[in-house]
């Protein structure tokens, strides 16, 4: 999935690298908060809780991999699921395109259905680019700070 949004590379970045604004833009996060202090490096972590249905569940994310501004990768793991996240980010005329990928891996009896939650995992990935379009979109339309 891609996003493209007028907003500038580094300042999506640093958006998207800060994890516990994760909520912001996925409908499929209730909530997310860092775990520690300090502004995201790779080891930072951070603690969602997350829809499964009707259900929501905890899962712990760290940054496994920081390039900013060009990419970010996180690990997620939580009871029957791990999840890695990969987003790129390039500069795209004026602007930045965010793609974000992720893979999903659910073990035991969610093991066995995975293969038959292929529209459902497609629906979560629609959910956050519209979160993604709208937040960057927001920022982007935010007045320059004059004194930056």
């Amino acid at each position: 999935e891609s996003v493209t949004s007028a907003i500038g590379r580094e300042q999506a970045f640093a958006y998207i690298a800060d994890w516990s604004r994760q909520a912001e833009w996925d409908p499929n996060t209730i909530s997310s908060k860092q775990i520690g202090d300090g502004a995201p490096a790779v080891g930072s972590r951070y603690a969602l809780e997350v829809k499964f249905g009707n259900r929501s569940a905890p899962m712990d994310y760290r940054i496994t991999e920081l390039d900013a501004p060009s990419r970010l990768v996180l690990i997620g793991e939580g009871k029957g699921i791990w999840t890695e996240d990969i987003l790129t980010f390039t500069e795209d005329g004026d602007g930045t395109r965010v793609d974000y990928e992720a893979e999903i891996k659910l073990s035991g009896l969610l093991g066995l259905v995975q293969p038959l939650l292929g529209r459902q995992f497609d629906a979560i990935g629609q959910g956050v680019v519209v979160g993604l379009q709208r937040e960057l979109d927001a920022i982007a339309a935010q007045p320059a700070d004059p004194t930056s």
